[in-house]
């Protein structure tokens, strides 16, 4: 897909069995999402992006943590 779409698909992983985070922890997604964290706000308020997230069952809360502080700091109540 990337190949077909460069600008319009991004990619990535936080694989916590394989992977790292900057302090030398596992990688979680809360962990990856905060890297981009100015870049997916912007593009969850577009309606054409999609965002395809899996994991382990409670995954939800600490995702919807992260969108209710992305939201916030962008006066957006919607999510409170």
């Amino acid at each position: 897909m990337k190949d077909k779409v460069p600008d319009n698909f991004m990619l990535d992983f936080a694989v916590s069995r394989e992977q790292t985070n900057e302090k030398g922890e596992k990688m979680y997604i809360q962990t990856r999402m905060a890297q981009y964290a100015e870049e997916l706000w912007e593009l969850l308020k577009k309606d054409n992006t999609f965002v395809y997230m899996c994991g382990l069952k409670g995954m939800e809360k600490v995702i919807n943590d992260i969108m209710v502080l992305l939201a916030a700091k962008d006066g957006n109540n919607t999510y409170l």
